[in-house]
């Protein structure tokens, strides 16, 4: 059975407003053995009993290493993939998720429909910063975070007043942007917002797992174990991801235009093992190492050609390595977003139908 190796860089759990980490990226490969021995020949002057990018990133030696590693012939869309996320940005996205998504949904709109939800947290990480200025909103969005990891009563209350003051601001000064705080304002109670959150809601491994899971299971089209360092998040959502994986469900692509998931996902086990034990794992750390330093860069500004983080950068999109993420953008449009497609009768939306397999709604079973 084919097997495919997992890492990740920049986890630092649910905390995602961590200015000195700001990039979280999961990676993964799948060599043939003759493959696996050709990548690998790119770091046999390299001694040690693991490969860590953390290392070879310290060296110029290292550095050519790793880019030979990248532009080797082996590497390429159908052997790794990698999901990236800036984890500033995600905490915009579940802002929307978890606030505004709800109103939405009581107002009779699928918030999620022609990308509404990307839409929306495009505009408000653009404006938000101008109107507000940058330490108004990002305070805002820090004591969201400590709403979400501390779960008291009476810092969402402290939140909620925050909002109070925000709206009454944006009313003034930006009426239609006043809308996307509202939500806050009219919550009865902490329950509202507390009651529906995950043990992991803010952890970036959980979305990124679902995204590269549902990539390799479309590129491979068969079942797959997943190797991975052990992980206390995805031991959590270990019985999640093969709730999802039942050959007993219906075959369905739930989601919209690009964003679809084929569903039972084609996990058939998941293995947590010791790194030093498996060079792919190894070879993992290093693709996902390498794209978070490369994309921190990034975050800086534009990437100069002729540095070690461009040359990645250019190598791992040439090669279409990263197969997507969270990542801000100016972009509002459908067109843009590449979510200008009106769904069918048949599509469904995926966090509702993926809740509805999770409560085993027998509808979505075979018959």
């Amino acid at each position: 059975m084919k097997r495919v190796f997992f890492d990740e860089s920049g986890n630092t759990g649910q905390n995602l407003i961590d200015e000195a980490d700001p990039i979280f990226v999961l990676a993964s490969c799948s060599f043939q053995v003759d493959e696996e021995e050709e990548v690998l020949s790119h770091f046999q002057q390299f001694k040690g009993p693991e490969l860590k990018f953390s290392r070879l990133r310290k060296t110029a030696a290292g550095q050519k290493a790793v880019l030979a590693f990248l532009a080797a012939a082996q590497v390429t869309s159908k052997t790794a993939a990698a999901f990236v996320i800036h984890k500033p940005f995600m905490v915009v996205t579940k802002f929307c998720d978890l606030v505004l998504e709800p109103s939405f949904r009581k107002a009779g709109v699928d918030f999620y429909k022609r990308g509404t939800n990307i839409a929306t947290a495009n505009l408000l990480t653009t404006t938000m910063p101008v109107l507000l200025n940058p330490t108004t909103w990002s305070n805002f969005l820090s004591l969201f975070v400590r709403v979400l990891r501390e779960r008291t009563p009476s810092l969402f209350d402290e939140w909620q007043t925050s909002a109070k003051l925000t709206y009454s601001y944006l009313e003034h000064a930006e009426p239609e942007l006043a809308y996307f705080i509202a939500p806050v304002c009219l919550m009865s109670d902490s329950s509202e917002l507390l009651e529906r959150l995950g043990d992991d809601e803010l952890d970036p491994l959980v979305p990124a797992y679902y995204v590269v899971v549902d990539h390799w299971g479309k590129a491979i089209k068969e079942e797959y174990e997943i190797f991975a360092d052990a992980s206390k998040v995805l031991a959590r959502e270990r019985s999640r991801l093969l709730t999802l994986s039942d050959r007993n469900l219906k075959p369905v692509s739930a989601g919209y235009d690009r964003r679809k998931m084929d569903l039972p996902l084609k996990v058939s086990g998941i293995v947590a093992v010791d790194s030093t034990a498996y060079r792919q794992v190894q070879l993992a750390d290093v693709l996902c190492g390498v794209i978070a330093s490369a994309a921190k860069a990034l975050t800086k500004g534009p990437l100069k050609p002729g540095t070690f983080a461009h040359d990645v950068w250019e190598l791992c999109h040439s090669k279409r390595l990263v197969i997507g993420g969270l990542w801000p953008d100016h972009e509002v449009d459908p067109k843009g977003l590449e979510t200008d497609v009106v769904p069918g009768p048949d599509e469904v939306n995926l966090a509702a139908y993926t809740a509805m397999i999770l409560k085993e709604d027998q509808s979505t079973k075979k018959e």
